[in-house]
């Protein structure tokens, strides 16, 4: 957005990251750092975010997902940094 600091990256949680608020919690983090992209619940349990924005923002939005909202369990958080594409203009939860 404002930021020439642009990057993207791709985290998908494992553990109990569904049924738990887990893409709510993504989402109020993500907002409050100004990161666009989205967040959705995987076939397979996993809860996956794709998120541009400042690097800093998208590392602190990591280190919030590691820990996860009161009732979720992260067994592990993987960290993937790709070009960022500028298609985002918001956050969104997808279905």
């Amino acid at each position: 957005m404002g930021s020439k600091n642009n990057s993207r990256a791709k985290i998908i949680a494992r553990g109990k990251v569904q049924g738990v608020g887990f893409r709510y919690y993504i989402l109020q983090r993500a907002q409050e750092c100004r990161l666009s992209g989205f967040t959705q619940n995987l076939p397979g349990g996993d809860v996956e975010t794709v998120v541009e924005g400042d690097k800093m923002f998208i590392e602190d939005l990591y280190k919030a997902i590691q820990r996860g909202p009161k009732g979720s369990e992260v067994k592990e958080a993987v960290i993937s940094w790709e070009e960022p594409k500028g298609n985002f203009r918001t956050f969104e939860i997808k279905k």
